[in-house]
């Protein structure tokens, strides 16, 4: 794939600016829908079963949405694919100003949450694909801190729930939506189509006018003596499967259980506060992204899942000291999310950069599927847990993806430290 590898070769250029933008404001909308669900259990009076039911309904709509458009992202393009989830975005936030009811809500949030599983698929498999490899790495950990900052916003959400008519809090949630899809559009216009994906499905020629359009003469340029492929061990797909998968539950589940259940069904008043701790400190701790490009993506998967492990089994040892002392509640929650942070900014640049270009979308789809949908079950599960036993279940998830990223770290192979996209996907 000559025309890609000329590409990838290219010092940051203004499309990239604009393609980081346009992936990290995508990001930051994904992240800040997915914590709607639990912010509507404030808006209207609910049954207990119904309070479950929205808490497993971002999970259960996202890896539909997911399934859905994982492979549509590699039949008809990715950035084409971006158009129809943000057309969903604009219907599904404009119903949700309207919902009347938590009926019309999980309407709303069915419509926004399909959109939000295909949109983060397609910017995990689209983003390995535009950026140059001297900043993949950095470029695609750094688009992760996105999503923590959503939390941060959810926050201000969450306060504004707490503080204000139902009315008013529901149609700034909508709004917020809209104004969003809007930037997300403007930044989309200026970001070009994956030149790997049109280069595999052989359009050359259409490569070769994006890359005019984008990029002008700096993408004319030998690759030869730039970057030289180096061969990694084979790895079966089955392994990079299980691994992905099991590395990325244990993330989806761990964190989720923690911040978006733990808060509705433990600590309702505190919810706010824990949503705006979570976020800033995963924010924070997400800056480690900026060393992306010198790091071993296999060391650091591991060492943040060890981390994460060892914090979380604290957390539930300590129970009987934290639940009375909110001071170390609050250390212990701070740290946590930052270790998390960085498990989740590897995991996820991990779980979209294995694959080859023609099936990039639909395996990461399928970690991603498989992964998020193990949650729902835990989520039902754990529902009515002591604090302990919902601690505990927290330490095995998170021994769970420790187990793999072990396993990866002996088998595996390095796609980090400025590593090809070619070489880290096994097409070099």
């Amino acid at each position: 794939m000559e025309v890609a590898k000329n590409v990838e070769e290219l010092s940051w250029q203004r499309t990239h600016t604009y393609s980081f933008i346009a992936f990290a404001i995508g990001l930051l909308l994904e992240g800040y829908i997915f914590g709607i669900a639990p912010i509507a259990t404030s808006w209207y009076t609910i049954p207990k079963s119904i309070e479950i039911l929205i808490l497993a309904w971002p999970y259960l709509w996202l890896i539909i949405g997911i399934a859905v458009y994982g492979p549509i992202s590699d039949a008809i393009g990715r950035k084409r694919t971006f158009y129809y989830s943000m057309t969903m975005y604009v219907i599904g936030g404009i119903l949700l100003i309207f919902s009347i009811n938590y009926a019309l809500v999980l309407t709303a949030l069915t419509i926004l949450l399909f959109a939000a599983g295909g949109e983060m698929n397609t910017i995990m498999v689209m983003a390995h694909e535009v950026f140059p490899r001297k900043s993949r790495s950095k470029s695609m950990m750094m688009l992760m801190d996105f999503v923590a900052l959503a939390s941060v916003l959810l926050s201000a959400v969450s306060f504004l729930s707490f503080s204000s008519t139902t009315l008013f809090s529901r149609e700034m949630t909508g709004i917020i939506v809209l104004i969003t899809v809007l930037a997300l559009f403007l930044a989309r216009y200026k970001m070009p189509e994956s030149i790997r994906w049109l280069e595999k499905k052989g359009k050359k020629d259409e490569a070769l006018q994006q890359i005019q359009k984008y990029f002008g003469q700096e993408a004319n340029v030998s690759v030869a003596s730039k970057s030289v492929d180096i061969k990694q061990k084979a790895v079966p797909i089955w392994f990079k499967e299980l691994v992905t998968t099991l590395v990325a539950f244990a993330n989806a589940a761990g964190y989720g259980l923690l911040t978006y259940a733990l808060a509705p069904l433990y600590f309702p008043n505190l919810l706010p506060y824990i949503f705006l701790i979570a976020g800033v400190a995963g924010f924070a701790g997400g800056f480690l992204g900026l060393a992306g490009d010198r790091l071993s993506r296999k060391w650091l998967l591991f060492g943040s899942s060890l981390g994460v492990f060892i914090i979380t089994l604290v957390i539930w040892a300590t129970i009987p000291v934290w639940t009375k002392v909110l001071a170390l509640f609050w250390g212990l929650l701070i740290i946590l999310n930052v270790i998390v942070q960085w498990d989740y900014m590897t995991e996820d640049t991990l779980k979209g950069e294995l694959w080859p270009t023609g099936h990039r979308g639909k395996l990461t789809a399928l970690a991603r599927v498989l992964s998020i949908g193990a949650y729902i079950p835990l989520l039902y599960i754990s529902s009515n847990f002591t604090i302990n036993q919902f601690i505990l279940m927290n330490v095995l998830v998170w021994l769970v993806g420790l187990v793999a990223a072990t396993a990866w770290l002996i088998w595996g192979y390095e796609t980090g430290k400025g590593v090809s996209i070619g070489v880290a996907s096994g097409e070099a």
